[in-house]
């Protein structure tokens, strides 16, 4: 899910992510962290999925890695 679709999803269950920040006794920018990908926390991540009903799976799909693009190299070919 995009992150403002997860910070909605919070708010329609009557919670808010600085709630939750103070509940959990953490930081806001940490909750926020956590919401948008740039961080990992367990416990955090487990309370979302609490609060919010959905899998963990839904809210931060895997990502897939993107293909590595390489240039295709001529041999004997110079500028």
């Amino acid at each position: 899910m995009h992150p403002e679709e997860i910070k909605a999803a919070i708010r329609m269950m009557g919670t808010t992510p600085a709630a939750l920040a103070d509940e959990l006794h953490v930081s806001r920018s940490m909750v926020s962290h956590v919401i948008n990908g740039k961080a990992k926390s367990a416990r955090i991540a487990s309370r979302i999925v609490e609060v919010t009903g959905h899998p963990a799976d839904k809210l931060w799909p895997p990502k897939v890695a993107a293909p590595k693009l390489r240039r295709a190299r001529t041999a004997g070919v110079s500028a």
